[in-house]
């Protein structure tokens, strides 16, 4: 009973002292789009991202689009590593053969790796859409990796 007791106030003290251990961070995400992406933690398990990325959908099409997520991290008791998500919205344009302005309901679902002895951290996302002006539908083929540096 007390080693039960002991190795679950271990565990506690550890996962509190190596939750996500950066305020923000700015980087690169690719995937089925390419982009810049800015991440900004507002609680230890709450977090913004804002996302600026380029879709080449044809030849001559291309979709200019901003995306804000607010996420949920939940740890997962290993050193750097959590799991993510949360809902969000896009809105952009399409350049090319079709022009107009596009908006979007968003999800985001992840895992992200904070190294320890660097300011890299690197995540793995889906990030699906209700797409809801211009080409309404839903959009489920959106993945991305991204590497940022933490500040």
């Amino acid at each position: 009973m007390k080693r039960g007791l002991i190795i679950l106030l271990f565990t506690i003290i550890y996962s509190t002292i190596y939750s996500q251990n950066y305020t923000n961070a700015i980087g690169l995400r690719i995937g089925s789009s390419i982009g810049a992406s800015y991440k900004e933690f507002i609680s230890k398990d709450r977090a913004i991202e804002g996302i600026l990325d380029l879709d080449i959908l044809k030849k001559d099409e291309m979709k200019l689009k901003l995306s804000g997520i607010y996420q949920f991290h939940y740890n997962v008791n290993v050193d750097g590593l959590s799991l993510f998500a949360g809902p969000g919205a896009s809105a952009g344009i399409y350049v090319g053969d079709s022009s107009g302005f596009m908006m979007s309901i968003d999800g985001m679902a992840g895992i992200e790796y904070k190294f320890h002895s660097s300011p890299i951290a690197i995540s793995f996302d889906w990030n699906p859409k209700v797409q809801i002006i211009t080409d309404a539908g839903f959009k489920p083929n959106n993945f991305g990796l991204t590497i940022r540096y933490t500040l």
